[in-house]
């Protein structure tokens, strides 16, 4: 996540979208990113996959999977989370 950190550190985005994480729920680096100003969410089964949203606006109602009541994808590809008012998504699509 070095190459993330100094991104973040460039370009100080208020919302950064992620794919690809590659990690567990226990993996994800959630405190580092607090220390660095972001709240996170994240959705990842380890190996394969994982997706993610840091925000410094806010992250409100993060929905794992499709937001229609369905069950959570298990293979870890789509996030949502209300930003600043804003509803965004991060998907991986191989």
């Amino acid at each position: 996540m070095e190459r993330v950190d100094e991104w973040l550190d460039y370009a100080s985005p208020d919302v950064l979208l992620m794919q690809e994480t590659k990690m567990s729920q226990d993996q994800f680096p959630e405190e580092h990113y607090e220390r660095l100003g972001y709240e996170s969410v994240h959705c990842g089964e380890g190996r394969w996959n994982g997706v993610a949203i840091l925000s410094k606006v806010g992250l409100e109602d993060p929905v794992s999977g499709f937001a229609d009541g369905a069950e959570a994808d298990p293979e870890a590809r789509i996030i949502s989370a209300t930003c600043a008012g804003i509803r965004v998504t991060s998907v991986y699509v191989p």
